[in-house]
């Protein structure tokens, strides 16, 4: 059985992280998206929806308005609604209105799947144990493309498109996995291979600048110091960091 599942939030990346967990977990649901309440309104006039997901908080119509307004259009419609912490207590009066339940924001990967495997009887594709190896092998390969890239001008996007997600997703993903951002894990990768050649080669600070994929030399020299509390010609010649990079080999 297909189910038509109309998700609504003003933010994109919110919108692709839904969509992504549907396609990752192989639920059996045709997607239709809306950025606020007006625009999920007049979804709701041309399409059956079967589950309605929607954020609290948006322009125009906030998510309650919109649930009581779907309810009187669609009185079969499965309702779920998404909130932040400091608007749990608002989200329960959405009980009232026939939702079926409630997700606090962000959204946990297993409670979501807890929700849809409720609400359709139909448990996730492979289980959480696989999913979780699943995404952990997309960080070692994320992490993977990095090394091998990390002398040019990359960004998330390019990462995602090497592993096949948005870019969305695979930022949230990857700080989930990892507890940082990619483009911190890219720069602080950066200047472990720039003290590294520091202390391994008679390169000059701008070509080592150059060499980890940061043109802006200058900019270089600030990272580098904020990170190691050093100058890169400090570092080189006293050595002061030396233990430490021992301790934080490059990967």
């Amino acid at each position: 059985m297909m189910f038509n599942v109309l998700v609504v939030d003003d933010e994109s990346v919110q919108r692709e992280g839904i969509k992504d967990l549907i396609s990752q977990y192989r639920f059996p649901f045709q997607v239709l998206e809306a950025e606020n309440g007006m625009s999920a309104e007049r979804i709701l006039v041309q399409n059956a929806i079967d589950i309605l997901i929607t954020d609290v908080r948006m322009p125009l119509m906030d998510g309650l308005a919109l649930s009581k307004q779907a309810r009187k259009m669609q009185q079969d419609l499965k309702i779920v609604i998404c909130s932040g912490y400091d608007e749990f207590e608002y989200a329960r009066s959405a009980i009232r209105l026939g939702v079926v339940n409630y997700l606090l924001k962000p959204l946990v990967r297993e409670e979501f799947l807890e929700v849809m495997e409720d609400i359709t009887q139909i448990s996730p594709y492979g289980g959480d144990l696989e999913q979780e190896t699943v995404e952990s092998k997309v960080i070692l390969q994320v992490k993977d493309y990095v090394k091998d890239h990390y002398q040019r001008d990359i960004s998330l996007s390019d990462a995602a498109h090497d592993v096949y997600l948005s870019p969305g997703y695979l930022s949230i993903l990857f700080k989930k996995e990892t507890g940082e951002n990619f483009s911190k894990y890219l720069t602080d990768y950066r200047l472990r291979r720039a003290s590294h050649l520091l202390l391994n080669s008679n390169m000059k600070v701008n070509d080592i600048a150059g060499s980890v994929g940061i043109d802006n030399h200058s900019y270089f020299a600030k990272l580098f110091k904020s990170k190691f509390g050093v100058s890169p010609i400090q570092y080189r010649e006293c050595g002061v960091l030396h233990d430490r990079v021992d301790q934080e080999q490059v990967q």
